[in-house]
């Protein structure tokens, strides 16, 4: 697994956006600044579809995103190849869903 980390000495934060060829299982930090953003994902599946109002994708990658910071919120979140997330939903600690609506070039 290698992972690219994005750092600012500003705000002694990082961001970490995963590459490579993730497997299930496969455990990541995606933010870590201690006592602001520590938002760590699990990788549950490689193969889920889901539709969203952009349109309808297959082969999506399926994380379980959480923090140590709000241990009462889990959300579940979809990834397509060569777009990135698509949706999101809180499966713990809530009801919200964010779905990709458009994407606009630049």
């Amino acid at each position: 697994m290698r992972l690219r980390i994005c750092k600012s000495s500003a705000f002694n934060y990082e961001i970490s956006s995963y590459s490579g060829q993730p497997r299930v299982g496969d455990r990541y930090n995606q933010e870590n600044a201690p006592g602001v953003a520590q938002d760590m994902a699990r990788v549950l599946s490689l193969n889920k579809s889901a539709c969203v109002p952009y349109s309808c994708f297959d082969d999506l990658l399926l994380t379980r995103e959480s923090s140590p910071l709000d241990p009462g919120s889990v959300e579940q979140k979809y990834y397509a190849r060569s777009i990135g997330f698509i949706r999101g939903e809180l499966v713990k600690g809530g009801s919200e869903v964010n779905e990709l609506v458009s994407i606009t070039k630049q």
